[in-house]
């Protein structure tokens, strides 16, 4: 008897994905279990975004205002950017905060990194990645302050 090739265990698998997905026993069952391993899978994610220190997503109200926080600062850094990519990174500027409170160089490194422009490719220096941390901690991690 000869070893089985890759390939042909691939053919074998995608057979009996077909055959479950054109109809079975199964299918009365997979929009349920679809739903849980949707809501594990957000569960897991929570799970992970707080042992990262990310904080929630703002309401909208809580991201408009930042939004326009940052506008404010320099228009240059809401300018052609979407506002969820925007409360990501400053979310994810909350974690490197945290993880980083006596290393401000550092913190103010990842703000650059995260925050440019065409016009900043290596973002907006020193000063305004200081604004834009105290704008992240007043509305994404008010905790921090």
């Amino acid at each position: 008897m000869r070893p089985r090739r890759l390939w042909e265990g691939a053919i074998i698998v995608l057979a009996a994905g077909l055959l479950t997905a054109c109809g079975g026993p199964e299918d009365e069952e997979a929009p349920a279990t679809a739903a849980v391993d949707a809501a594990a899978a957000t569960e897991a994610d929570q799970r992970a975004q707080e042992q990262a220190a990310i904080p929630p997503k703002p309401d909208e109200d809580t991201a408009a205002a930042y939004i326009a926080a940052l506008k404010a600062i320099n228009p240059e850094i809401t300018k052609d950017r979407e506002p969820e990519r925007l409360v990501d990174r400053g979310r994810d500027q909350c974690a490197t905060i945290k993880t980083f409170p006596n290393e401000p160089e550092k913190v103010v490194m990842y703000t650059n990194m995260r925050f440019t422009s065409p016009g900043h490719p290596d973002g907006f220096g020193k000063a305004t990645a200081k604004q834009i941390n105290a704008v992240i901690v007043e509305h994404l991690c008010p905790d921090l302050a």
